[in-house]
């Protein structure tokens, strides 16, 4: 049984200009096997593993998102409300357990290392396969991963001779020559640059101080020097950028994107403040949207692109919608101290953890009784923030489970396979 895109219940929950791994129909073309294996009950590697070298940063952005995710919960004991902070200037931050090479080296082995045989159905049949870990994804809440890249280098190199995907979450300052070769077997490095100008990047990265300025050259320098050695080396690495569209930098959008397409970026990612607490106002959305439209006419090319993770003027589409949090399931998060969290966006000083991978092997504690607890009470615990992909996954996930619950994992495939055949959904990157 198969339906039409245009009645086909998912199409209401995915994006039509986002391609292949920005899409959230991603998490069930490309990883069907793994989301119909759990369905039915089976546990799992999750196919990514996003980890936080380090809770230390070498900026200090005037939108960390690591200020915008507090938790509130009920302190029993002492009848009061109490915050959970991830921010910079928070009395404690997560220890740095990552940086020191071993600890890492032991984080990383346990994922490439961690193996499940599982049932699941696909095309009409059962089949069974093993299941591991296919990406490792080094970012931060409030932390730059290169401040702990005497610690990565040798995880990354463990993980290229394993063959898992790896990638990075950058502000390209800490760039240096070891690491851009160590990044070069890498799948992507993304950086952020979020300025079109010295003085904005020092005014909104690193609280006005001159020495911002350096900075933006340096990063957009390391920028270049990457693409350069990628091509003297044939190496495959993607190398994408971003802009976080604020009221005091939007206005520089269209030149930020000048300046990454000449230093040979593959793309601009595109969004907006994440907490919604700086929005853009009406008139300077409508001139955002004026660059925007300047950058897709005069900029893009098919070896530079563009992809609007927020759409401005849309700021609903940020809010997390989700009842339920089912892409939890399917990825993983790693904090600065070694433990398992839920989300990317969880890790912090008395949050919720599953327990240190440190302590124990990866796996166990992604198969522990405690995530299974923790589990049951996403996204209730969850900050009012939500990582856009995430945001999105969740909405597709929970429509997609509602299907499967009704018709069956065939029915659900089929629907899958008409919005990819539809061609109208890019799925290629």
């Amino acid at each position: 049984m198969t339906s039409t895109p245009a009645g086909n219940p998912l199409a209401p929950h995915v994006r039509r200009d986002l391609p292949g791994r920005f899409n959230e129909l991603d998490v069930l073309r490309r990883h069907w096997d793994r989301f119909a294996a759990v369905s039915r009950g089976a546990l799992v590697p999750p196919y990514e593993v996003l980890v936080h070298p380090s809770s230390g940063c070498n900026l200090r952005c005037a939108w960390c998102i690591g200020d915008h995710v507090p938790v509130e919960l009920w302190d029993e004991e002492r009848e009061q409300l109490v915050m959970l902070d991830a921010a910079k200037d928070a009395e404690e931050r997560l220890p740095d357990h990552l940086t020191n090479p071993a600890n890492m080296l032991k984080l990383v082995r346990d994922i490439v290392d961690y193996e499940v045989e599982a049932p699941y159905r696909q095309h009409g049949e059962d089949h069974s396969k093993v299941f591991k870990v296919e990406a490792v994804s080094f970012s931060g809440l409030i932390g730059e991963p290169l401040v702990a890249r005497r610690a990565l280098l040798p995880a990354f190199g463990l993980l290229a001779e394993r063959g898992v995907r790896y990638g990075i979450f950058t502000n390209a300052v800490l760039m240096d020559d070891a690491c851009i070769e160590a990044l070069l077997h890498a799948g992507y490095v993304h950086i952020s640059i979020d300025a079109g100008t010295p003085g904005t990047y020092a005014a909104l990265k690193y609280g006005g101080r001159p020495a911002g300025k350096a900075m933006f050259e340096r990063a957009l320098a390391n920028l270049e020097r990457l693409v350069r050695r990628r091509s003297e080396t044939g190496s495959k690495v993607e190398i994408n950028t971003s802009f976080v569209m604020y009221p005091e930098n939007y206005h520089e959008v269209h030149t930020a994107a000048e300046l990454v397409r000449a230093a040979g970026a593959d793309s601009l990612r595109l969004k907006q403040d994440n907490s919604g607490q700086r929005p853009l106002s009406t008139d300077q959305a409508q001139h955002a949207a004026r660059l925007i439209g300047r950058i897709r006419t005069e900029l893009v090319t098919e070896t530079f692109l563009l992809h609007e993770i927020h759409r401005v003027g849309q700021s609903g589409e940020m809010a997390r919608s989700c009842s339920t949090c089912s892409i939890t399931d399917l990825m993983a998060a790693v904090g600065s101290d070694g433990c398992l969290y839920p989300c990317n966006y969880h890790p912090r000083p008395g949050g919720f953890s599953y327990g240190s991978a440190l302590e124990k092997s990866f796996a166990a504690v992604w198969e522990g009784e405690l995530r299974q607890q923790l589990r049951g009470r996403l996204p209730v615990i969850c900050p009012t923030v939500c990582d856009p992909f995430k945001n999105r996954s969740n909405r597709l996930l929970a429509e997609a489970k509602n299907v499967a619950a009704a018709g069956g994992l065939d029915l659900l495939e089929a629907h899958v396979g008409d919005l990819i055949s539809d061609g109208t959904y890019p799925v290629e990157v």
